[in-house]
Formats: C-alpha cells, structure tokens, sequence
C-alpha cells in the first residue's frame, strides 16, 4: 500500500505542475487546429469528388474520427525522452539506487500528465469538430465513457510502446530512428491518415490485427460508429496488447538495469 501511495505522489505533483500551465498546453493545441484545417480541405475534396459515404463514413463522421486520432496521439507525455536521455548519459545509473521501480515512476508521471492533455486536447478537438462539420451524427452519450475508456488505452499502449524504445538505449547507442519510424507506422496502419477500412482488403487484415490500430484506430471508429460487441472485442485486444507491452517494458528495464550493475555500470 506504501509503495502504491509513492507512485500516486509522483501522479499528483506531475498533475499539479501541469495545471500551473494549463494555458501553456491550450496556446499548444493551435497545432490541432492546424492539422484538423488541413484534413478538412483534403477530405471536403475527396467527399466532393466522391459524394455519399467513403469507407461507411460520411464527412461528418470522418473528420470527427480524425479528431479522435488526433487527441490520441497529441496527448502522449514525452517522458520517453528524458528516459532516452538517462540512459545514455549514464545517469540511470544514479536512478536505479531510488525507492521506486524507474519504469513504475515513469507511468506514474504520464497518469499525473495524461488527464490535463487530453482535457487541453479534448477542448481544441470539440471546437474544432462543431465548427468544421457540426455535432458527431448519431453520437449517444451513454457509451461515452467507455468510448474513454478505448481512448485511455490507446494512449496507455502509446505510452509503453514509447518506453520500449526508449529503453533499447542500454543496447544502442543511437536509436531515434525507432521513434521515426514507430511514429510513421501508427500514422498509417494505425489509421491516422484515414480509416484502415478504407485500405484494400489484404492491408487490411494484416493492420487490423497490428498494435498501431489499437493506439488509434480503434478508439476513433468506436468514437464515430460504435457499437457494444465491437468495444467488448476491440477493447479486450487493448488490453492483452497493454499487458504484453507493459511486461516487456518492465522486463527490459530490469534486463538493461542487471547488466548495468554486472559491468559496473
């Protein structure tokens, strides 16, 4: 219980730090409102063209499934980098001397961060839904929260894949090239760019079973089309994927930590 109420400090300070610049993360979703801006102009094109629906999605519910995607991935903490950072420089060395588990800390950190983000992010989406293309068609608000509850998890999946990578750096000594292209995967079979049904019918079978589509993807159509049976299945794949990414963070940690203190690191 101890050990709980010591990651929940961490949780509170990281949170009260966040609400000190409350503005400072609202003056950022400008970013928001410039990326929405673009896929607007691009799919009002497409949907010209095409007329109806694309993908089963009309206009509407298109750009308010990009909305989600887009509240997912601009919510993710860049703790990643400080652990990146440690790492290299040795400092973890330092770090692993500490009452808590680094990994735990770190998760810690991003629940302390993630609420007040996804408010900031939530506000600039909402605004930018309602003046681009008017309420989400059809949206029932009984199934909002566990709409939520598919968007906390993709953004908990992003948060560990993240920290994998992050912690590759026992082993490389330069591996941003991961990020780059983690970062490009999710934007395409995780279906930032556009729904993966709209992809042919062999990408999709493979993207729809890849982690990337449960980061962003699946919160964002259940968002626009949801339905009880898809959450019950998709959101059980969510959580298989955080439990094996969580293990693998941990279990990567303790690996690069044991071999720190072997080579008297």
């Amino acid at each position: 219980m101890k050990s709980i109420r010591k990651y929940m400090e961490v949780s509170k300070i990281t949170m009260s730090n966040s609400l000190v610049y409350f503005w400072n993360f609202l003056s950022k979703n400008l970013f928001f409102v410039f990326i929405m801006f673009i896929y607007l102009m691009l799919w009002r094109n497409i949907y010209g063209q095409k007329g109806g629906t694309i993908g089963g999605l009309s206009i509407n519910k298109m750009i308010w499934y990009l909305v989600v995607t887009e509240l997912v991935t601009l919510s993710r903490t860049d703790i990643h980098s400080q652990v990146n950072e440690d790492v290299k420089t040795g400092n973890i060395a330092y770090l692993l001397n500490k009452p808590y588990n680094y990994v735990l800390y770190c998760f810690s950190y991003f629940v302390g961060e993630i609420g007040i983000k996804l408010v900031t992010n939530a506000i600039a989406g909402i605004v930018v839904g309602l003046v681009y293309v008017g309420p989400l068609e059809n949206f029932n608000f009984i199934y909002f929260p566990l709409i939520m509850l598919s968007i906390l998890a993709g953004c908990t999946i992003n948060f560990f894949i993240y920290i994998i990578l992050a912690l590759t750096s026992f082993w490389f000594e330069e591996n941003s090239a991961f990020f780059w292209i983690y970062s490009k995967l999710v934007f395409t079979l995780g279906g930032m760019l556009m729904p993966i049904d709209m992809f042919p019918n062999w990408l999709q079978s493979v993207a729809k079973y890849m982690p990337f589509a449960y980061v962003t993807y699946v919160p964002s159509k259940l968002a626009v089309d949801f339905s009880l049976t898809s959450f019950l299945s998709q959101f059980s794949v969510q959580l298989i994927y955080l439990g094996v990414f969580f293990t693998l963070a941990m279990a990567l940690y303790r690996k690069g930590a044991r071999n720190l203190n072997v080579n008297g690191g």
